[in-house]
């Protein structure tokens, strides 16, 4: 992984998974220099962000909520979501516990996916 110059991206970056992580997590697992952004009009939060390359060639851009502790990951349309996400877990290891969101077409790689859960059936009062 590699912090990128902001003119390697070429196309606009669209949320693809959302984690609730600390501040000591996001510097142990992306060990590189963040941006401050303090602009409303960019992010609801004072932010801290990034673009990386990961080291299969994956861009993504790194958005850190300083208040809500929430990383959110956004990469290209064209990106295959599920195979960014098998070489994102190559390389971060994001408990899947942390992840509070993904896109519907991001299938989470087998090691890293929960079982499905079910919901125990409501009891009607009577």
């Amino acid at each position: 992984m590699r912090v990128a110059k902001p003119n390697e991206l070429k196309t606009h970056a669209y949320p693809v998974l959302a984690a609730a992580i600390t501040p000591d997590e996001l510097s142990k697992w992306f060990p590189i220099a963040f941006e401050h952004i303090t602009d409303a009009q960019e992010v609801p939060e004072p932010s801290k962000a990034a673009l990386i390359q990961l080291d299969d060639g994956s861009y993504v851009v790194l958005y850190y909520g300083e208040l809500s502790n929430q990383l959110t990951l956004r990469i290209p349309t064209s990106v295959d979501a599920p195979a960014f996400l098998r070489a994102l877990f190559k390389e971060v290891p994001l408990p899947k516990a942390r992840i509070v969101w993904h896109r519907q077409d991001a299938v989470l790689p087998s090691n890293v996916a929960a079982r499905s859960l079910r919901l125990p059936a409501r009891q009607r009062k009577h």
